[in-house]
């Protein structure tokens, strides 16, 4: 960047006022031209701070309460598209990346890489070029690559996304509970979701994806 450009305009969210506060003063310490216009606890703080300070950038973590930094990227991206988004998380569960991803995050980055690396994503967003770490790359790669569900996979996704226990499936599709438990595994496994939580919400998005 050259001392002409304007600096980034930055919003800082994390719901640990340490992490706000070491970011603020690590970005400091690197004297570029990078403004932290404000930083927010939640998503609810965060929206509000985003209407009245207009940043460039929004860093946010991703595991906030009462709502996800997820849903915060996808609220605010319906009333300012011109924000962009580098997420800064604990997680490297791949099903955290690609959320980010699918709701438009432009940088992930996980927060035991060191500071250049924050810096370099920042810097990367704002030129509107992309910043992501190889396990999102190979998930994308993987998810590409994957097969259709079956049309039993989808019969039992269907129910799961109805909230049905593996025996309450099994009774309706006239099946051994086992087989239903085989295949929500399968479909955990290709799809990488890694909890039960994780099946539903596929199931959800799945079942609204095909109405």
């Amino acid at each position: 960047m050259t001392t002409n450009t304007p600096p980034i305009r930055l919003l800082i969210v994390d719901d640990h006022p340490v992490v706000r506060h070491s970011l603020i003063s690590l970005l400091a310490a690197f004297a570029l031209p990078i403004e932290v216009v404000a930083e927010a606890r939640n998503a609810e703080e965060a929206l509000a701070q985003a209407d009245v300070h207009q940043p460039d950038i929004v860093l946010t973590d991703l595991q906030m309460k009462p709502t996800s930094g997820i849903e915060l990227i996808r609220q605010l991206s319906e009333r300012q598209p011109a924000i962009r988004y580098v997420v800064f998380t604990a997680s490297t569960q791949e099903e955290h990346m690609l959320q980010a991803f699918d709701v438009g995050a432009q940088g992930f980055v996980v927060k035991e890489s060191e500071a250049a690396e924050l810096v370099q994503a920042i810097e990367a967003v704002m030129r509107g070029a992309t910043h992501y770490p190889a396990g999102l790359k190979r998930a994308l790669d993987r998810r590409q690559q994957q097969p259709a569900l079956t049309a039993r996979e989808s019969e039992v996704l269907a129910f799961v996304a109805q909230g049905l226990t593996s025996k309450e499936i099994a009774r309706q599709l006239g099946i051994d509970p086992r087989t239903v438990d085989a295949h929500r595994a399968n479909i955990r496994q290709r799809f990488g979701l890694d909890s039960s939580a994780a099946l539903l919400r596929f199931a959800l998005e799945h079942s609204a994806s095909r109405k």
